[in-house]
């Protein structure tokens, strides 16, 4: 759990951090510097021309813990807007000093996360720190951090360098300070405030600024809780159902038979349409009170509550039929392979491996068939 407070000029970021199976938990304040209630158009904020950033950050009940500063830049030549995944995170983790002064970090001291490199797989000329086109500012806890209860002070975060724009001071300082009263920040930015009353066209500017910004506090989870593509749900998201007390439980694995030669023959670009189709096909025809999780690839999970083996196994093979004949782009046609289990006296993994057990059987019969999973 995470809350952001406003207290005597300075934010205070209240985390607790609880013992999980993600390895890396961490609370964070976001900034962001595009409009998210708008059309996206992928246009961010340019830091190229400022050499370093002061941060005045600091743990207020605990010691020797480290804080992570993040900056996240768009580049279209590799990345999706519409994928923040595929924004490039270029940061620091450092250990606030206990000092009156800001701690100073050089934007050249800033990395690429290898993790993220990895995962991207980039060209090596695009594993460099980009700042040109930053979508999201991040100040968070630092790796390693333990369970328990901390309190972040944050009194403000400066950019400095050669060359000062009115328009770069405050397109940062404004999606700072948005929830902030306007008299706030004119009493903060002082000189920025005589600038913008000269002109009646600065004035506009800066309503304009403060309608397009937004700074956002948010209870930050391991992962996001909806596929990207299918709009399912994915396993971070499916996890919560395995932990409400359901008297019976029935599962089945759904996997698109050989769905890579659709890949293949028609490009990656009509496979996603498939899958989103197939995803939207079965929500269409199963209960209001079953989930549906894209649990990776081409493969699926459809969680049933208070649903016995029968009547799951009915339903995989209404679903299976309703996919044979159903009508896909480019007259494609496709196929599906179930495996059907209901929850025994045992841990939802393995309860889910039963599925998936039976999932496999289903192929190695043949495909485009149901197989039960008995406990």
């Amino acid at each position: 759990m995470a809350t952001l407070t406003e207290e005597d000029g300075k934010w205070l970021l209240t985390c607790h951090i609880v013992a999980s199976d993600y390895n890396w938990p961490f609370c964070e304040i976001s900034i962001n510097f595009f409009n998210e209630q708008e059309q996206p158009t992928g246009q961010g904020i340019d830091l190229s021309s400022f050499t370093s950033v002061y941060v005045k950050a600091r743990y207020i009940n605990q010691e020797h813990n480290s804080l992570r500063f993040q900056l996240r830049n768009f580049n279209p030549l590799y990345g999706q807007f519409d994928d923040q995944g595929t924004w490039k995170y270029v940061g620091i983790e450092f250990w606030p000093q206990r000092s009156p002064q800001a701690n100073e970090i050089p934007l050249k001291s800033l990395q690429v996360a290898s993790w993220w490199i990895a995962e991207q797989k980039l060209p090596i000329k695009y594993a460099v720190p980009e700042f040109t086109n930053v979508m999201m500012l991040e100040l968070s806890t630092g790796n390693n951090i333990q369970p328990g209860q901390y309190v972040i002070e944050l009194e403000h975060i400066k950019f400095t360098g050669k060359y000062f724009t009115n328009n770069q001071v405050l397109l940062f300082l404004i999606s700072l300070w948005a929830c902030s009263a306007v008299g706030f920040l004119f009493f903060n930015l002082s000189w920025s405030r005589k600038q913008l009353i000269e002109t009646k066209s600065k004035a506009e500017e800066l309503r304009q600024l403060n309608q397009l910004l937004n700074v956002k506090t948010k209870e930050l989870k391991d992962q996001a809780e909806r596929d990207p593509l299918t709009g399912a749900l994915n396993r971070a998201g499916i996890k919560t159902i395995f932990t409400k007390e359901l008297e019976v439980l029935s599962v089945m694995f759904i996997d698109i038979d050989y769905f890579k030669s659709v890949n293949d023959r028609y490009g990656h670009t009509v496979g996603d349409e498939v899958l989103k189709a197939f995803a939207k096909l079965i929500s269409n025809n199963c209960r209001f009170t079953d989930f549906l999780a894209r649990w990776g690839g081409e493969e699926f999970l459809l969680v049933c509550p208070n649903t016995s083996l029968k009547d799951a196994y009915d339903l995989a093979q209404a679903l299976r039929n309703i996919i044979s004949h159903h009508q896909w782009i480019q007259d494609i046609q496709l196929t599906a392979s179930f495996g059907v289990a209901q929850q025994g006296d045992e841990s939802p993994t393995a309860f889910i491996e039963r599925a998936d057990k039976a999932l496999y059987d289903a192929k190695v019969r043949g495909r485009n068939q149901v197989v039960i999973s008995e406990y």
